[in-house]
């Protein structure tokens, strides 16, 4: 039975004449087929992001299966293949790189938090050492947008859903005279939020979104040089998000918070909110020195700045709230100069970047009844942050044979941070709003300060060997290195600097088509060697339980990844991916709560260690946001009606199994794994100007967490025996649905 299916689905494969549309990505700092590149790359295209309603960076990590993203504290953090980061602070940085039009950006949420006008998202599994530098251990994300066109063209686009939510966005390009093209692009983004506040206390809204971006690009281009200038600004504001209590351990528990066990209501007494703004002007200069030779330089400003504040407690008791700030301005620029010959391609380079940054932390705790269970009292620390990093890079591809191609490269990175620190602990009587309160909070009562700097270097090289057996068959094995940079825990009371973590992977590639095109199979096994990893940790000092960030861990990460993408006819099209990870710690030793003489008899770990911290061995553990199996399939089925136009339905199915969020891989502290299922129907008339749908998303309403985090400041020490803190969980959104309405004008 399944020999004859399969040999109906190949007979019906081979029937047809279309095939797949080439895919192009620039992933090696050069333009070309997505299947003629040696790294495993998931790439989304504009077109498709429209079609999906894929508007942020979580909505692209839901379809695949080798990114993960959670959010805290106002901050993304992404995970490729269990390797990413959930500090936030000034002084550490990301695991995975994120690039915006070809600049670096030192905070991930400088472009990826809403997208505006793309052309397409890249996202480069593994270590991207060599051409893409620092911060890129789990791999690298590069968002291109749209640039300015020949021909004049444009669209309009509005979209009313769930939540009231009013989502309108257009651009308009063409030229401005024989040389010089232009595009403006502007969105309006607006919603009542996913969750309930259930208390008058508290904002209008929570978990909604308030935003304006605008993004304008002129181009001149010649035969030999194109001059491309991008400045773009987006603003955003909202009533913050919301945050659920999953266990009892909490004080507000304790002192009659309501019970409630949905997690799209909130009772939040706070008047919270989050703001933010970030924008830039990017420069890129493409000159053809000969036919053979090319020389690029990119240079970018960008700047980020967020005001936060925080109900930590996630109920309408009064515990604790939190209230963040963060401001970063970077320069950065890279020269490059590449060029072919009949031996082979190569690339020579050179980066420089520097950023200067501001972050606050307010932590305010209130009193309660009776005021001998917690005395009020609030921490302010305020942390300046300089960072310069410098680099030069190469790397070649030599020709050995008609089917054979070797290729070498090597990065040297050079960097210095600096880390300056003033930390206020405010007593009693001051005002609960924290860093906003409307009374200048004095920078010490009294204080402490600290001035630290350090300064790093690496050598990230990347071998490859190729092998093309014909034009539909690329395999590939490739050996390369990683390197995250070190930083400070400058929003801590402990401060202990944290060196560079590395990653050695070995990868083995396929990148296959069959079928005359109309079946694209790529697959990649990889094996990685993950040292020095930076860890958040907890810490004590004397009452006061902390985490903080170290390299504490060593792990070895390993999986399988296979995508397919099949024309099944003219008017069918299938596509799958799925991702199979090992990635668990090798030896890892870790302080997880205290030792008291009250619960030195429930934890043998506890046994001799009365006021030390409580000791978890981690080994054979996952690391954090690292689900074993994640996978994703999606079809679409169009037909034409007979009046003109076209009608597409779309489903597909996107699960997750289990992930963790602490490397003790508690129950608590875990998401279980779910399945989300999305569907869409679409009519597009004969024209292609006018494109009508209804979709909607997480059709089965299932709810779960993207992000757990224990806190000690809202816990009940009487039930939180060991000091490990309060669970909570940032909920995700439930079913949502929309209608939205495209009309395209120009060529």
């Amino acid at each position: 039975m399944s020999i004859s299916v399969h040999g109906a689905v190949v007979a019906l494969l081979l029937a047809q004449t279309s095939q797949l549309e080439e895919v192009v990505v620039t992933a090696q700092k050069r333009a070309e087929n997505l299947q003629d590149t040696p790294i495993a790359i998931s790439a989304v295209t504009g077109d498709a992001l429209e079609r999906l309603n894929i508007d942020d960076i979580g909505a692209i990590a839901a379809a695949n299966p080798s990114l993960v993203y959670s959010e805290a504290g106002g901050e993304a953090q992404l995970y490729i293949r269990g390797i990413g980061s959930n500090i936030f602070n000034i002084g550490a940085d990301q695991s995975v790189a994120t690039h915006i039009d070809g600049v670096y950006t030192g905070r991930a949420n400088m472009g990826l938090t809403q997208f505006l006008d793309v052309d397409r998202v890249e996202i480069l599994r593994g270590p991207q050492g060599t051409l893409y530098g620092r911060n890129a251990t789990g791999g690298a994300i590069n968002v291109i947008s749209r640039a300015p066109t020949d021909d004049f063209e444009g669209y309009i686009s509005g979209l009313y859903g769930s939540f009231d939510r009013i989502d309108v966005r257009g651009a308009v390009s063409g030229p401005i005279t024989d040389n010089l093209s232009a595009r403006l692009a502007v969105r309006r983004l607006k919603d009542d939020g996913y969750t309930e506040d259930l208390d008058p206390r508290g904002g209008d809204k929570v978990d909604d979104n308030d935003l304006t971006a605008i993004r304008g690009s002129l181009r001149w281009k010649t035969d030999a040089l194109t001059a491309t200038v991008i400045a773009e600004h987006s603003e955003f504001e909202n009533g913050n998000t919301s945050i659920f209590p999953i266990d009892n351990t909490g004080l507000a528990e304790s002192f009659g918070a309501k019970p409630n066990r949905d997690i799209h209501k909130t009772y939040n007494n706070t008047p919270s909110f989050h703001e933010w703004e970030t924008g830039g002007v990017t420069g890129i200069l493409d000159w053809a020195v000969t036919d053979t030779t090319n020389l690029n330089l990119t240079v970018g400003y960008r700047d980020w700045d967020s005001d936060f504040l925080f109900n930590t407690d996630g109920t309408e008791i009064e515990i604790t709230r939190t209230t963040l700030s963060y401001e970063s301005e970077q320069l950065s620029a890279e020269l490059r100069l590449s060029g072919e010959q009949g031996w082979g391609r190569w690339l020579i380079g050179a980066y420089w970047f520097d950023e200067d940054k501001y972050g606050a932390l307010g932590l305010v705790r209130a009193g309660f009844t009776p005021p001998t269970v917690l005395v009020p009292r609030s921490f302010i620390f305020r942390a300046e942050g300089t960072g310069e990093a410098t680099a030069r890079f190469g790397q070649g591809d030599f020709k050995l044979a008609d089917a054979w191609t070797l290729s070498a490269g090597l990065r040297y990175s050079d960097e210095k941070k600096g880390d300056f620190l003033r930390q206020s602990t405010l007593l009693p009587d001051n005002e609960l709003l924290g860093l906003f309160t409307p009374n200048p909070i004095p920078d010490a009562t009294p204080a402490s300060t600290r001035r630290v700097s350090r300064s790093w270097d690496a050598w990230t090289p990347r071998v490859g060997l190729e092998f093309r057996p014909s034009d539909d068959r690329l395999y590939y094995l490739t050996y390369s290195e990683g390197f995250k940079s070190g930083g400070f825990n400058d929003l801590s009371v402990v401060n202990p600097p944290f060196d560079p973590e590395f990653v050695d992977s070995i990868e083995l590639g396929a990148k296959t088509e069959w079928l005359g095109g109309r079946l694209r199979a790529n697959a990649s096994a990889f094996y990685y060697d993950y040292t020095d990893l930076q860890v958040s940790v907890f810490a004590s000092v004397g009452s006061i339980t902390t985490t903080v960030t170290t390299n504490a861990a060593e792990a070895t990460v390993k999986g399988v990844e296979l995508d397919l993408v099949a024309k099944v006819t003219e008017s069918l099209d299938i596509a799958a991916s799925l991702a199979f990870l090992d990635a668990t710690y090798d030896r890892f030793v870790t302080p997880y709560g205290n030792c008291t003489a009250a619960n030195v008899a429930l934890d043998a770990r506890c046994t001799g260690r009365v006021g030390l911290p409580r000791l978890i061995d981690a080994a054979g553990n996952r690391l954090n946001n690292a689900p074993e199996f994640k996978g994703s399939v999606s079809a679409t089925y169009r037909f034409d009606l007979a009046g003109g136009g076209t009608i597409s339905l779309q489903g597909a199915a996107h699960h997750q199994g289990r992930v963790y969020f602490v490397p003790a891989n508690t129950t608590v502290m875990s998401q279980a794994s779910y399945t989300l299922v999305d569907a869409r129907i679409g009519y597009e008339s004969a024209s292609g100007g006018l494109a009508v749908g209804a979709f909607v998303k997480n059709l089965t309403d299932e709810d779960y967490f993207h992000n757990i985090v224990q806190f000690t400041s809202t816990s009940d020490a009487r039930k939180d025996v060991f000091a490990i803190g309060n669970a909570l969980g940032y909920p995700s959104p439930g079913r949502q649905w929309g209608v939205e309405v495209t009309y395209r004008f120009g060529n």
